[in-house]
């Protein structure tokens, strides 16, 4: 089901959209007397609805790649917003026949090209698909030939218009899936990529773990590849009992995780908060569209969501070493993590990175002193598992004076030392890892 503010607009009447359409032959034709080919853009949107949100992004889209197919070689440009719909003229120096063939190429390749007509025009000629030998259009609903259905009839207008406006429905959500779904799958990646990292995996060794390496991480990645945009998807569609489908998402990217790397647990946290956060973007997409969500409305999402996970301490299970930590020290962990909105990663990571980078230090130095920030800020649960309370409270107070102290040029021969220090004594922040993953996620979503 769309909801309804998807489709907020006017009805045109059979008046409107005569009198438009003699109107529109008359730009053209003004616009063709400059000599060139001109291409007339709109939405194919059957029906008296011609103008609603939905609609009006289909049609930036479209714009956005005629003028991108045709860059520097447009002499004019026109829009034209009404209730009848929008439309753009494009004038240009190129042949007619190469346009059409380009046009007839956006169409027929873009998820919604079925929805644009791009008519071209040669002088007083519209080019056909036909005559050029070009794949003809197909019924929304049938496949069928598009004009073969229109001439007989067989589809109601009503039924076409709730066609096109579906598949406008799902691009959008779709888009916003596939957006996230490769910031998800590059932080991952640079996570694991930023070198050197205090008795984690990187490019240059495994830290203090021996069970996995770089090419572990790799191997993970790339099973979690469709999960980020599934997240989304499911926060967009905003049906009941959101965690508790999170939840079993979840779980099925674990196992695929557990396969890919041989049993390994290289990013069962990291699945946790971005399904979360996918999540909570996809839901604040929806809820704001067409505007962009803003950081609290998205926030606000995740902060429900992590609350909902703070249940799991009430349950008595002892399974997970997060649990087991809370039992045993009071600390919630990355459940507490969500559940505050992730302050550690829009207090303490987003700042720290844009800090670094603002100093002129490469992408790689700037995420690694973020990750000693977090460090220094977070009680991180894997710290405390394999050194205990005392360590890690002590391992904190000695990332905060180093990063005090810290500067561009000693910044890798530090972390270098630390990394081998966390490895006699077999430390590993990995909580703090993840939250630096979650950091770049956000900062990849930004840019």
């Amino acid at each position: 089901m769309i909801p309804a503010r998807f489709l907020e607009g006017p009805e045109a009447s059979l008046g409107e959209i005569l009198d438009r359409r003699e109107r529109r032959a008359a730009q053209q034709q003004a616009l063709l007397s400059r000599g060139g080919t001109l291409v007339s853009f709109s939405m194919n949107i059957p029906g008296a609805k011609k103008q609603f949100p939905l609609e009006r992004r289909g049609f930036e889209e479209g714009l956005e790649a005629l003028e991108n197919r045709f860059a520097g070689h447009i002499l004019a440009r026109e829009l034209h917003s009404a209730p009848t719909g929008d439309e753009a003229l494009l004038l240009l120096d190129l042949p007619a026949r190469e346009v059409k063939t380009a046009t007839t190429a956006l169409e027929e390749s873009h998820p919604i090209g079925r929805l644009w007509d791009m008519d071209v025009l040669d002088g007083g000629r519209s080019l056909s698909r036909t005559a050029l030998g070009l794949p003809q259009r197909r019924c929304l609903i049938c496949g069928e030939s598009a004009k073969e259905c229109g001439r007989s009839r067989r589809h109601s207008h009503e039924e076409l218009f709730w066609k096109a406006a579906e598949c406008l429905y799902a691009h959008v959500r779709d888009q916003g899936a596939q957006q996230v779904g490769r910031c998800g799958v590059r932080a991952v990646l640079a996570e694991v990529a930023v070198t050197p990292k205090p008795g984690l995996v990187d490019r240059h060794d495994s830290g203090s773990h021996t069970d996995m390496d770089f090419f572990t991480f790799l191997d993970s990645a790339a099973a979690l590849v469709p999960w980020f945009p599934r997240f989304y998807r499911e926060g967009w569609d905003g049906e009941a009992e959101l965690f508790a489908r999170l939840r079993a998402l979840g779980l099925q990217a674990e196992a695929e995780m557990f396969a890919a790397t041989g049993g390994v647990n290289t990013h069962k946290g990291l699945i946790f908060s971005m399904s979360i956060l996918c999540a909570a973007l996809g839901r604040a997409s929806a809820e704001s569209f067409p505007q962009s969500p803003s950081r609290e409305a998205v926030l606000f999402m995740a902060r429900s969501l992590g609350a909902e996970s703070l249940e799991d301490f009430d349950i008595g299970n002892d399974k997970t070493s997060g649990l087991r930590c809370y039992r045993a020290h009071g600390l919630s962990g990355i459940r507490g993590e969500a559940a505050a909105g992730f302050p550690a990663v829009f207090e303490v990571g987003l700042p720290t990175l844009e800090d670094w980078l603002n100093k002129g230090v490469s992408f790689n130095d700037a995420a690694a002193a973020t990750l000693l920030a977090l460090i220094a800020d977070v009680d991180d649960t894997n710290m405390i598992h394999r050194g205990g309370c005392e360590e890690a409270a002590r391992r904190k107070a000695e990332a905060a004076d180093l990063l005090a102290h810290l500067t561009p040029a000693a910044l890798l021969s530090e972390l270098t030392a630390l990394n081998d220090d966390y490895i006699r004594h077999r430390l590993s922040p990995g909580g703090c890892a993840d939250l630096l993953a979650l950091t770049l996620f956000f900062h990849f979503l930004s840019e």
